[in-house]
């Protein structure tokens, strides 16, 4: 009996009680979405006796699902009330700094594709606590609108990918780091209020 499966089966009922669109991806994984727009989504493996997302990012270990949901669910935005994931200030400033020197020189395709996974992975992380933070703002003001479209940009271009050759492929990590520094000086400052 695989107890990744079984671990994955028990971690997909919770995440169903939360509210998310669960769909098994396969028999240690599950693509779980925002229940209003399925572009919104996360992928989570059952490995090792820990849950983690593709970006490498851990959300839980084996009998804790419940609240491996809780926090998968606000990560696709579908707020459950509960404690979001701790940022690592420290690990996110490291890897914006090293990709934004390992842009200037001449890297290769595997470390800029590595940076580019780690890099959306601080983006997913940051968003929804910066636009959870935006709420506090006028709805109608200037600095509102001004917010929320930096947040939708930023929100596409983690969809971009690489693209061809490796002038675009620094050219996507370079913008992933800006606008990773960017939501993680927001959160920062928000941390501090």
């Amino acid at each position: 009996m695989d107890t990744s499966n079984d671990s994955a089966a028990v971690l997909a009922g919770h995440l169903e009680a939360n509210g998310v669109a669960v769909v098994w991806t396969d028999a240690a994984a599950v693509s779980v979405s925002h229940p209003l727009n399925s572009t919104v989504h996360e992928d989570v493996t059952a490995d090792s006796g820990r849950y983690v997302t593709v970006y490498g990012y851990e959300v839980g270990q084996y009998g804790d699902e419940q609240e491996t949901a809780h926090r998968v669910a606000y990560l696709v935005g579908a707020d459950s009330g509960r404690e979001s994931l701790p940022v690592d200030v420290e690990l996110i400033s490291a890897t914006i700094r090293h990709a934004l020197r390992l842009v200037s020189g001449r890297p290769d395709t595997h470390a800029l594709t590595e940076l580019e996974e780690e890099l959306r992975g601080h983006v997913a992380l940051l968003l929804p606590e910066v636009r959870e933070s935006a709420r506090s703002l006028w709805p109608n003001s200037i600095e509102a609108h001004r917010l929320q479209a930096r947040l939708n940009g930023i929100e596409r271009q983690t969809q971009r990918g690489l693209g061809q050759g490796l002038l675009s492929a620094q050219i996507q990590v370079h913008q992933l780091a800006r606008d990773c520094q960017y939501l993680l000086a927001r959160h920062t400052a928000e941390t501090r209020r």
